[in-house]
């Protein structure tokens, strides 16, 4: 290590060094493959990625080759021991809590100042981006139950991952789908009387809550 002081990792550190565990990958490959296999459950921007790796190299947790393709040379990385000692480590950790950003659900929080159209918009905007999410989605989840993807040795995991996806990306369509029809029959969004499709709302979550609370076990 050239540096005295370690550089402080990130989530998005061992995100990488997850994918080096898996094999190596030049800093372009391991960009591709954050955005098709990460993108939803970690989005970093391409300058991050791509600064990321050497980080990983200072703490020795990585090396670097140069691969000679065609006419230009490319570096690669490579995982190290301590590389898959440090993700060990750092997959016996608590993880953090899920953060949520759905600019969708802001606009519901403040639609009081606006107009049931503008609400209704906002809502199927959300349900279209989650309907072409799974269209977008279903070459690659076929290719997967096909072929079994690239990675087949993996694929127990990667249904998981894809498993959820699937689940988010319809509680969105069918949520927001539903919520803009009732919300397109409203003629403000001030003091609108608590009818039984918005009661019932509240009562699902309820329900919900409760049976939360039952199945969690007390410390």
């Amino acid at each position: 290590m050239s540096s005295s002081k370690a550089p402080r990792l990130t989530t998005t550190s061992y995100a990488l060094l997850g994918l080096l565990a898996v094999q190596p990958w030049t800093a372009y490959e391991l960009t591709q493959q954050m955005q098709r296999s990460l993108h939803y459950v970690w989005p970093k921007s391409e300058s991050l990625l791509y600064t990321e790796p050497k980080k990983l190299v200072e703490a020795g947790l990585a090396t670097v080759t140069q691969q000679q393709r065609g006419e230009r040379t490319r570096a690669q990385y490579h995982i190290t021991e301590a590389g898959r000692r440090a993700l060990e480590a750092w997959l016996d950790t608590q993880p953090a809590a899920p953060l949520f950003e759905i600019e969708t659900m802001l606009r519901v929080t403040f639609a009081d100042q606006g107009t049931p159209d503008q609400l209704t918009r906002s809502l199927r905007a959300a349900a279209t981006w989650a309907e072409e999410e799974m269209a977008r989605a279903r070459p690659q989840i076929e290719s997967y139950l096909e072929a079994g993807g690239p990675f087949p040795e993996r694929l127990h995991l990667i249904a998981i991952l894809v498993g959820f996806y699937g689940e988010m990306f319809d509680l969105i369509r069918r949520y927001c789908t539903d919520t803009a029809d009732m919300v397109e029959s409203w003629n403000t969004t001030t003091a609108v009387p608590l009818d039984t499709d918005l009661r019932s709302l509240l009562e699902r979550a309820q329900t919900l809550a409760t049976k939360a609370t039952k199945e969690t076990p007390r410390p």
